[in-house]
């Protein structure tokens, strides 16, 4: 509800569209989600296969939720999407 991300109790400030792209990974934690459906299901757009509104997103993301920590959360599926995973 308060729309607030974290990650090793150090706050993380997102943009609007920045927290809508984690939640959605975060839900499917684990899974691969394709751009496909980050198009639909986080800007609510049908495929686009020239847009690169993911890959600007998704690297802030990176930058701002991966930034000086020892394992990277988000990571790329080549070819297919992205997935969020935790360690171990």
């Amino acid at each position: 509800i308060s729309r607030t991300a974290s990650r090793h109790g150090r706050k993380i400030p997102l943009l609007p569209k920045e927290f809508q792209l984690l939640e959605y990974l975060a839900r499917n934690e684990g899974r691969v989600v394709s751009r496909a459906m980050l198009l639909r299901h986080v800007w609510d757009l049908h495929f686009d296969p020239s847009t690169n509104i993911i890959d600007v997103y998704v690297g802030r993301l990176r930058r701002k939720v991966d930034d000086q920590q020892a394992y990277p959360l988000i990571h790329t599926i080549r070819g297919i999407g992205y997935c969020l995973r935790a360690p171990g």
